[in-house]
Order: structure tokens, then C-alpha cells, then sequence
């Protein structure tokens, strides 16, 4: 039998024990990961670093995968070094095989992506449909109108009331980096984007989503909202055709004291189109969607609904405008409206008619 040196023997005894301990601290490190998909909620949203999309004029790509797990995700996000904050729900049946829907939640005035989350039911929309649905969070001004502080989308309309020499955010580009870490995490069916705001989140829908990010998202919807006044899209836009659904109540008080407007509107077809403020806004809106003014009328004692799809460059879009009896300012979830409204449920079914091409 041959015979190794003790030293050799002593050295061999030291590599086995050494690989025998290392394999326990290898295989309990395995044991304990969280498998990708399932990682915990923790007390704080993990901070992501600032990303760029390649949707949009945004310069490098630096977009980093977010962890997540079924349900509500919290995350922060650097924008030009601000700090902001957005929720994802990711419903029960996401495939990362599947191509999947994606809709944005844009809250209003002193509001959150949570009020959003908690009250519009678009959490439940999604895991019906199977949508990934972003709730992000505005930024904060002090305000002229009340001299406090007020959460606040980046519009024309929040331009004028803040004070002298405030910077708005830039809420286009977060909307932007927000769907870029969303395309490398998850599989995002890019024919359907969508978008839906309420109140001062409509007006951003209106004033700078549909003239700056109609390359992106296939529709949009709106609650508590609209073109009325002097409300107007972003500078130097003219003409967008985009499709658009959007819902007014009788009753909404926010936009009757905003605008003078007495209460309650006007539900008659003919009243609605000749009133001092609603006519106009239906103009407006209908040019800027590149729509005549002709439209198809379904009248019942709840509501009148406006159907404008006549395009001037027959672009295939249209818009859809409701007046509905008695509801105040809200964005309709089914359970906080006498009608059992839910926008969800309604501006879902119109998404689907305008998945981009």
C-alpha cells in the first residue's frame, strides 16, 4: 500500500472538512432565498434607481427589474433626482407568458396612487382581466388659491395657482420611466396601454398624456373632468386622434364651483349642447380628438350619452361622453354612486375597442 506524508494526509483531512462546511452554507442559503415573484412586502417601498425609457424623449437606457409579488407592490423611483412614488398591482393570474394589459390610475387633487388602489376598483377589474394596473402618486405645491399645500398633477390649470417661480414636475417622464421598468419586469402587451384620471388626474389625462404619450397608450378615459373653461391641452397641440371616454355628473360640485356653473347640469341632449359651458367643451374636445361634431345620442332618465366617431382624417377613433343624473364629484367604483356606476367596468370595455394598431 503506498504512503503519503502525514503532512499531505493532515492537508487532505483540512480541504474535506472545509468542503463539508462550505456545502452546509451553500445549501442554507439556497434554502433561504425567496423564490423571483414571491419576494415579501417590507415596512419601507424599495427605492429603485432612476431609470430611462426608450419610449419617448428620454436620454439612456438605465431601467432596472422590479422585484414584485402577486398583489399590491409599492415602489420609489428617482425623477431629476425627486424622489416618487407609484403602486403596481400584479392580479392573481399574470403569466409571464402572456402578453398583459397594462392601465394607469391617475389620482386627483390631494389625492394618492393608495386613494386610487383602495377606491376605484380597478384592483378587482384586474384580476377579473388579468391587467397590471399602475396607481402612481403627484407631487406637492404650495398653492395661491388656498396657500397650502396641495398634491398636485403637472397641467396647465396647476401652473397658474402655484406659487410664483415653482418648477412643476416633470410628470410625463416619470409617467414614461414608470413604463419602462414595467416593460423589462414584466411581459406588457404594448397594443394595450391605457389611461384613466380623475379630476385633476383627468386633466392631466387631457391636457398632457393625450397630446404627449398618444404613442403610447391605445385610450383613455376620464372622471370629474374635462376641457371646460380655459382648460386646454399642453402648448402647440393641435390636433391628437386619440379615443376617449369620459363621465360627468349633474351633480359635481367641483367643477360647478371651479367654473361658476350652476347646479345641477343640465342632462337634455339639446340643453348639454347648447349650454354656455358644455357646448364649448364638447367643441373643443371633439377638435382636438380630430372629430366632427356630429354625434349619435342614447338618452335615459339616469343619463345622456354622447357618441362622437365621425374622424376628419378617418382615423378610426372616438369619443364618448356621459352626463349622469345625480352623481357628485367621484370617480364611480359601483358601491359610491346610487346608479351602481363602476368607470372601471365602462372604460375597460371601451379599451378593448381601441387596442392599438
Amino acid at each position: 500500500m503506498t504512503q503519503y506524508p502525514k503532512s499531505d494526509v493532515m492537508m487532505s483531512r483540512s480541504i474535506a472538512v472545509f468542503l463539508f462546511f462550505a456545502a452546509i452554507i451553500l445549501a442554507a442559503c439556497r434554502f433561504n432565498r425567496p423564490e423571483a415573484g414571491n419576494k415579501p412586502m417590507t415596512t419601507e417601498p424599495p427605492i429603485v434607481e432612476e431609470v430611462t425609457s426608450t419610449l419617448g424623449p428620454i436620454s439612456e437606457t438605465q431601467i432596472k427589474l422590479l422585484d414584485f409579488h402577486t398583489g399590491r407592490n409599492d415602489y420609489v423611483v428617482s425623477v431629476d433626482d425627486t424622489p416618487r412614488e407609484f403602486i403596481v398591482y400584479v392580479p392573481a393570474g399574470y403569466d409571464p407568458a402572456l402578453p398583459t394589459p397594462v392601465v394607469y390610475m391617475i389620482h386627483g387633487s390631494n389625492q394618492s396612487g393608495q386613494v386610487m388602489f383602495e377606491n376605484t376598483g380597478w384592483a378587482k377589474k384586474a384580476d377579473e382581466e388579468t391587467i397590471l394596473v399602475v396607481y402612481p402618486t403627484s407631487w406637492k405645491y404650495r398653492t395661491t388659491e388656498s396657500n397650502r399645500v396641495e398634491d398636485k398633477w403637472n397641467t396647465p390649470g396647476t401652473a397658474k395657482i402655484v406659487k410664483t417661480g415653482t418648477t412643476l414636475k416633470d410628470d410625463v417622464k416619470f409617467m414614461r420611466i414608470i413604463l419602462g421598468h414595467l416593460q423589462l419586469t414584466f411581459n406588457v402587451d404594448a397594443h394595450r396601454i391605457f389611461a384613466s384620471g380623475f379630476s385633476n388626474g383627468g386633466g392631466f389625462v387631457l391636457t398632457r398624456l393625450i397630446p404627449e404619450m398618444n404613442d403610447v397608450f391605445g385610450a383613455y378615459s376620464t372622471s370629474g373632468a374635462g376641457l371646460i373653461g380655459e382648460a386646454k391641452p399642453a402648448d402647440g397641440t393641435s390636433t391628437v386622434h386619440a379615443s376617449l371616454f369620459s363621465v360627468l355628473g349633474t351633480n359635481d360640485n367641483k367643477i360647478g364651483e371651479n367654473q361658476d356653473i350652476p347646479m345641477p347640469f343640465p342632462i337634455d341632449p339639446n340643453e348639454l349642447l347648447n349650454h354656455p359651458s358644455f357646448g364649448p367643451m364638447l367643441e373643443k374636445t371633439t377638435s382636438f380628438l380630430g372629430l366632427e361634431m356630429t354625434s349619435t345620442i342614447e338618452r335615459s332618465p339616469d343619463y345622456t350619452k354622447f357618441t362622437f366617431d365621425a374622424s376628419t382624417e378617418d382615423a378610426g377613433n372616438e369619443f364618448i361622453f356621459m352626463m349622469v343624473k345625480g352623481l357628485f364629484h367621484v370617480y364611480p367604483s359601483g358601491d359610491n354612486n346610487r346608479l351602481d356606476l363602476n368607470v372601471a367596468d365602462l372604460s375597460w370595455e371601451f379599451f378593448l375597442k381601441h387596442i392599438k394598431p
